[in-house]
């Protein structure tokens, strides 16, 4: 019989559950409709309740996984969190005059070099797959008005 033990997937999992209920209780004001006929409060419940599931889902898988050697719970990185942060928010800052292309460059090519550390080669090929999923979806797929490149 597999042992149950607490580890880092469990601690994720019950991470990921508690977002998601916070979010599925803070959309409870929004008005449901129905499948055919989404109100605004349709998405965001489907999206916590997926997240939800998701993670008891991580939960639980992480229970019963056998022990990895030095395995800590938890570990606490604040260069990545402040690197990452610092992305995040140039991004936001940036979007609009200097344009999808660039602000999503400098936060992809950032986060793949300082954060992930991959070679130069996989950082330009990862920013530029990126980029490019970035126009198509939300560009030419949905019409999302927004600036590609720096208006001058």
């Amino acid at each position: 019989m597999p042992s149950v033990r607490f580890s880092r997937d469990t601690a994720a999992g019950l991470f990921l559950a508690a977002i998601g209920l916070v979010f599925f209780l803070a959309s409870d004001a929004l008005p449901m409709g129905t499948a055919s006929r989404m109100a605004t409060g349709y998405f965001p419940k489907l999206l916590s309740t997926l997240l939800m599931l998701l993670g008891l889902a991580i939960a639980v898988k992480g229970s019963f996984t056998p022990k990895k050697p030095h395995e800590p719970i938890y570990r606490f990185d604040l260069k990545r969190l402040i690197v990452l942060t610092a992305l995040l928010l140039f991004f936001a800052f940036v979007l609009e005059p200097l344009g999808l292309i660039t602000a999503m460059t400098v936060l992809t090519a950032g986060a793949s070099a300082l954060l992930l550390k991959r070679t130069l080669l996989e950082t330009l090929l990862l920013t530029a797959a990126i980029d490019l999923m970035i126009t198509v979806v939300f560009v030419a797929g949905i019409g999302l008005e927004l600036p590609l490149w720096p208006s001058l």
